[in-house]
């Protein structure tokens, strides 16, 4: 078995928690590399922090929500290192004007509404059916928490100008997975469809019962995806 470099990407917002029960999986066909964003404000200088911290050779890049834009603007700037991609719950166009504008408000609100806007949040990224899971709201606060509203403030400001990857999308020849909850109401699967259909040769999964926090809602099953991703026959770039 070819043993890979996998970097699991995090989101807005997240620590490396985020893959916690994820990654007890896939150690044993991948080294894990999970970068994490506290000073940088630009999607480019995130995926700068994660280039630099590389090992050498061809990488595995799964991103989830934001960090699947980050792996997007990785594959920009060094796609001869990427030998896969896998975006989870995320998307590759540019932000619309309803979303700047929510965005810039939320970062200016941070400062002194950080645990407001959570609660908000954590009502709109988990599936109704766990809602009332308090262990797993309770992790989800604590990684959100621990991030913080001067982080939370910058990656709203990233996501506002971040770049539209479509064309790069297209023009990747490469093992790639597309997946998100089936009731994700972040990136919806109507979103995560018309994803999928830049690139043809993708795999896309629907994950049912799941809402946007995929890999803590249902990491037994996208751990499932990430190792069989992992095993797909390579092609190459064009």
């Amino acid at each position: 078995m070819i043993r890979r470099t996998l970097v699991l990407i995090p989101g807005m917002l997240n620590d490396a928690s985020l893959w916690g029960a994820v990654t007890p999986s896939l150690g044993d066909t991948a080294e894990v590399v999970i970068p994490t964003f506290s000073t940088q404000d630009s999607i480019g200088a995130m995926a700068d922090a994660v280039l630099a911290r590389l090992p050498s050779g061809p990488v595995a890049l799964a991103g989830f929500s934001m960090g699947g834009w980050i792996a997007q603007e990785i594959v920009r700037r060094a796609r001869d290192r990427v030998s896969r991609l896998a975006l989870i719950s995320s998307g590759a166009g540019p932000a619309n004007a309803n979303e700047r504008d929510m965005l810039a408000r939320a970062a200016v609100a941070a400062a002194t509404g950080f645990d407001s806007i959570l609660e908000r949040m954590l009502s709109v990224v988990m599936h109704p059916s766990r809602r009332n899971d308090k262990s797993l709201r309770d992790a989800v606060m604590t990684m959100w928490r621990a991030v913080g509203p001067v982080t939370y403030a910058r990656q709203c400001r990233a996501i506002m100008e971040r770049p539209d990857s479509r064309a790069i999308l297209r023009a990747l020849r490469i093992p790639m997975l597309i997946a998100c909850g089936r009731e994700d109401q972040v990136m919806s699967p109507a979103q995560t469809r018309q994803l999928a259909r830049l690139m043809p040769s993708a795999q896309l999964a629907l994950v049912d019962q799941c809402g946007h926090l995929l890999p803590l809602e249902r990491p037994d099953e996208l751990a499932t995806l990430l190792r069989n991703w992992l095993d797909a026959t390579e092609t190459r770039h064009v």
